[in-house]
């Protein structure tokens, strides 16, 4: 009854691994990063402003002269 066991559980861990085999096979997976990566993005970096602190993307500050303002609450009226 053990043999039998223990030939059923390699028959089964043979079947995943061929499936597995076939699987990537079938849709190799690409080298590429994820497109929605911050890092490369300079645009979705994080930075923080110079007058209320806040941390907002780079896209969505006015460079100032010392870093960065908030594009809409912190700049200088």
């Amino acid at each position: 009854m053990a043999r039998l066991l223990l030939l059923l559980a390699i028959v089964v861990v043979v079947a995943l691994l061929v499936r597995r085999l076939v699987t990537t096979l079938r849709n190799p997976r690409t080298t590429e990063p994820p497109a929605g990566k911050p890092s490369e993005n300079p645009e979705a970096k994080l930075v923080r402003c110079v007058e209320c602190g806040a941390f907002v993307p780079k896209g969505d500050t006015v460079p100032v002269d010392n870093g960065f303002r908030c594009g809409a609450g912190c700049l200088p009226r």
